[in-house]
């Protein structure tokens, strides 16, 4: 019964019908298109879709696959992970950025296929373990996710280990009440670098006025903003593609491939690029609360 039910919300969600009862149904559509695996930098792989991540970790007991795409999206991350050589058995270590159905969606199936365990915030744990946010455009029935337990719950500075590899928490409650930023130092040729597996900072169509699930959101966002001012990344893995130029990025690795380039800079290392988006999405933060704090004061 429940692969019946999970078939029949992937067939839902690949069909532009659903953009009349989902807000993101057109959008889920481009975000599930296949996109080929690859090597980012080091030790970490892309093994998402075309439009939402999933990062796969290399160590030396295992592997760490940080989201899971959406409920439709999980064949395609097996897939990936598959293509490069791997086993999705191999994977020990489950964490997620954020509980919304489009990097969330997928984990019960990642979870089940792999045996892995699943670390997630202590503020995200509740959605993830219902399967549904309670609030906002994501909280239609068309974008509930299958429910997905948590084995080890952090808060903001925990650390996860496997294989020599450690990943620490930033949390920023905002566009989820545990919204988690992983973030790893790694060596690309001679180089040190800060990598940041950015959870977001988007509104997402979220009330930030008079939201009775989440009555703190606005000055979440607002604490997190700071937060994230004063942290330094030049390796920028976002968990959406248009968030990081992933498209343009790829184009470049291929270039540099198809020419045999030796010693061309990794497209994925941008300095500064982490405070433009913080920057563009706070922005639009502010743009948005203002709009809904007219809305709100309107007789």
């Amino acid at each position: 019964m429940k692969k019946i039910a999970l078939a029949a919300l992937a067939a839902l969600s690949l069909s532009p019908a659903l953009a009349q009862t989902d807000p993101f149904g057109q959008a889920r559509i481009f975000w599930n298109k296949p996109q080929k695996p690859f090597r980012v930098i080091d030790n970490i792989y892309y093994v998402g879709t075309a439009g939402v991540s999933a990062w796969l970790i290399w160590t030396l007991q295992g592997f760490i696959l940080i989201d899971g795409g959406l409920p439709e999206s999980a064949p395609i991350i097996e897939a990936n992970i598959k293509t490069l050589g791997f086993d999705i058995k191999d994977v020990k270590l489950l964490l997620n950025s954020h509980a919304h159905f489009d990097h969330a969606g997928g984990l019960a199936k990642l979870k089940r296929d792999s045996g892995a365990r699943l670390t997630a915030s202590a503020g995200d744990k509740p959605i993830l373990e219902m399967g549904r946010v309670t609030f906002g455009p994501s909280s239609v029935p068309a974008d509930h996710f299958p429910p997905v337990k948590v084995d080890r719950t952090i808060k903001d500075g925990d650390t996860v280990m496997l294989g020599g590899v450690v990943l620490t928490a930033v949390v920023t409650p905002g566009h989820s009440p545990g919204c988690t930023n992983w973030t790893m130092p790694i060596v690309e040729g001679t180089g040190d670098h800060n990598v940041i597996f950015f959870c977001s900072m988007t509104t997402g169509g979220n009330p930030l006025v008079d939201n009775r699930q989440y009555p703190t959101i606005a000055a979440d966002y607002k604490s997190s903003f700071a937060r994230l001012k004063t942290y330094d990344a030049d390796v920028l893995l976002a968990a959406h593609g248009d968030q990081m130029g992933l498209a343009r990025k790829i184009a470049a690795m291929e270039e540099n491939a198809k020419n045999k380039v030796v010693g061309a800079p990794n497209p994925f290392v941008v300095k500064g690029e982490l405070q433009r988006l913080i920057a563009a999405q706070e922005k639009a933060f502010d743009a948005e609360l203002k709009q809904q704090q007219a809305a709100q004061a309107k007789p």
